[in-house]
């Protein structure tokens, strides 16, 4: 929670509600957007785009983590059902001494996720993050994602798949 009032009645007023606070904090961690171009939307500096940031990226993980579900949650939720595996990459800032966030089949640097949804669309789970490189056959071996779908009534995935339990057409 905010150790202070968003609003103080004495002092210098916040650049920007604390609704729209959210919003942009939301929108940094949704779309990955640089601090300068929410900055640049919003008419605020990226400083303070950045102090808001810093303020509400942990309390809003912290509200929201109660909703994503733990691998053992996950397999509950996949018993019977037949699921859809996946996984995709969180593009981040290139650093040239972290070769491994370098996917060479995306052409840029993130993180891979790996993601377990059911077939009418509703997410499941979604994997810690590996660094990008990761190909998805070995992010499905080394996350709880193999051990989601073998619990499972069977899963589909594309073919970064294959020689996994997934069917791969």
């Amino acid at each position: 929670s905010l150790t202070e009032p968003w609003n103080k009645k004495i002092g210098r007023p916040k650049s920007c509600g604390l609704h729209r606070a959210v919003e942009i904090a939301c929108m940094y961690l949704r779309h990955n957007g640089t601090q300068e171009f929410l900055g640049d939307m919003w008419d605020i500096s990226q400083p303070t785009i950045s102090r808001i940031v810093t303020v509400l990226v942990p309390i809003i993980k912290a509200v929201l983590e109660e909703f994503v579900p733990t691998a053992e949650e996950a397999i509950e939720m996949v018993k019977g059902r037949v699921c859809l595996v996946d996984g995709t990459i969180a593009p981040c800032w290139s650093y040239a001494e972290h070769k491994e966030l370098w996917s060479r089949k995306h052409g840029t640097t993130g993180f891979n996720a790996q993601l377990v949804g059911l077939l009418d669309g509703m997410p499941i789970y979604i994997s810690d993050p590996l660094p990008g490189k990761t190909h998805d056959k070995k992010a499905f071996d080394e996350t709880p994602i193999a051990e989601v779908v073998r619990n499972s009534g069977g899963g589909i995935g594309d073919k970064g798949y294959q020689g996994t339990s997934l069917v791969t057409p």
